[in-house]
This record gives C-alpha cells, structure tokens and sequence, in this order.
C-alpha cells in the first residue's frame, strides 16, 4: 500500500476508533450487568442475538485487518488520564446536582437539599480522594 500522509491516517484512525468504541458498548448488551440507575431490558431472541455476536466479531476483525495492513497506529491513553478526565467531568456533574443549582429546574424544597447535599460533598469527597491517590 502507498504511503498514507499522516493527516489522513489520523483522520481514519479517528473515525475507526470511534466506531470500534461504539462496537464496544453493544459488547454490554451481551453481559448481566447490574447498574443501579439502569438495566437493559432483553428484547432480542437469543437467535438474532447470536448474530448480533458474530457480526460484532467480524467488524472487530475487518478494524484489526484495516489497523495492521495500513500499518495505523494506536493512541495511547494512560490511566491516569482516563481516571482523572471521568473524575473532572463527575465533579462537575455533582455539583450541578446541588440544591442552589438545581433551581434552575424549579422550587427546591430545605429537606431535598438538605439531604442531597450531603450525599453529593461525600461522594465528591471520594471523587477527590481518587483524583489525589
């Protein structure tokens, strides 16, 4: 194969990860595992679910194929850096959940913040904890 400028290999390196992340997260429908605020409901028979299985296995392979024979490479996250962004983005997210915030949505009653607040400074207190270790 010819050479692929860089910019163009970023482009379909890009693309290719996307799609194998989202590849990924079908991968979930096939596990039993228990959330606390969702569940997936199994609605398809265990006929087409099998097929689901194969093709999400041949897309895997068709990625790889694509990946070696055009020689792309893979981005390197560390740890460090995935824990601390989905770290930054809960932070934020609790926060947002605080009484004061949350009466943008409307009339927020003393014995709902005064229960939510709490529970949100402790688990931001763990978030923090994390983000330090």
């Amino acid at each position: 194969m010819k050479k692929i400028p860089l910019s163009i290999q970023n482009a379909i390196t890009s693309s290719l990860t996307i799609i194998e992340d989202l590849v990924c997260e079908m991968d979930i429908v096939f596990k039993d595992e228990n959330k606390i605020f969702s569940k997936i409901e199994k609605k398809i028979s265990v006929k087409k679910m099998e097929k689901i299985k194969e093709n999400i296995e041949e897309i895997k392979k068709i990625l790889k194929k694509i990946k070696e024979e055009m020689n792309l490479k893979e981005e390197k996250i560390s740890d460090v850096a995935i824990i601390n962004s989905r770290c930054a983005k809960i932070w934020e997210i609790l926060n947002d959940l605080k009484g004061e915030k949350l009466k943008k949505y409307g009339s927020v009653s003393e014995d709902l913040k005064n229960y939510l607040d709490p529970e949100i400074e402790k688990i931001l207190k763990l978030v923090n904890e994390i983000v330090d270790l």
